[in-house]
């Protein structure tokens, strides 16, 4: 696995590169501008439970940077450029922010996902003299963490962004591919606006509107991942004693995650 900083990212000409080590073809892909990116040749949309990343892809990144992808709750999609020296605005990783493509549709994630990220033919062992142009950057929630993927065109590559670190993948194979992506999500962009600026997307874990409050009401019927909460409800629990006490002080109850005696 390769590693590097944003700033070697950027001043780096040579691409670390590796070669493709699955059996595949190119997918017939036909994008209609209109409808956000739709797969309309061979109607190949990924199955429930289907791999999300190739096993080229997945070997070559950490697993807490694939979990982010492959359990995304939200995708949200930026275009981005290369910052001149006086520009003042947004930026993501040192990347001037050029307009937002909003969030993906079920089809657009299917779209990247059957088209590049589980298309381990799309990558190429050879290197390459150039320099990465980023276009569109891809923003995969999971929780409050998230990874970002970065389309480069032209110098095709893949960088994936998390914790500081970057793993960038040659594509050149895929580069018909990438810039049909980046042409499609290019014509959807509008102009970015700070989500938190206009209290947008601000990571409290909160249920604020009757929406929000109506999801956690439904999803509570999950065992609580608390699991002191869980045995606390139980009768046995409840007429158990706290603790032993020989001493005949009270003594309080120890629960939580770190049950410290002091």
């Amino acid at each position: 696995m390769k590693k590097t900083s944003f700033a070697a990212l950027m001043i780096a000409v040579a691409l670390p590169v590796y070669a493709a080590d699955e059996s595949g073809e190119f997918l017939g892909l036909d994008i209609d501008e209109d409808d956000v990116g739709v797969v309309v040749a061979d109607d190949n949309l990924p199955k429930k439970n289907e791999k999300v990343l190739s096993n080229f892809i997945s070997s070559r990144i950490s697993s807490a940077t694939a979990e982010n992808i492959e359990k995304a709750e939200k995708v949200f999609c930026y275009t981005i450029d290369l910052p001149e020296a006086e520009y003042k605005g947004y930026k993501i990783h040192g990347m001037k922010i050029t307009g937002s493509c909003g969030e993906l549709s079920k089809e657009g994630i299917n779209l990247f996902q059957t088209a590049v990220l589980n298309n381990g033919y799309a990558f190429s062992s050879s290197t390459e003299s150039c320099v990465i142009s980023p276009k569109i950057l891809l923003r995969y929630f999971y929780g409050i963490d998230s990874t970002d993927v970065i389309f480069s065109s032209p110098c095709h590559s893949l960088t994936f962004f998390h914790d500081n670190e970057a793993v960038i993948l040659n594509a050149s194979p895929s580069k018909e591919i990438i810039d049909e992506l980046v042409k499609a999500y290019s014509g959807l962009s509008e102009k970015f606006l700070s989500p938190a600026l206009m209290d947008q997307m601000v990571a409290n874990g909160m249920a604020v509107s009757q929406g929000q409050k109506e999801l956690v009401r439904k999803n509570s019927a999950a065992p609580s991942l608390k699991k002191w909460e869980n045995q606390s409800n139980t009768p046995q629990n409840a007429s158990a004693p706290a603790a032993a006490n020989t001493s005949g002080a009270s003594q309080p109850v120890k629960k939580g995650w770190s049950k410290l005696n002091k």
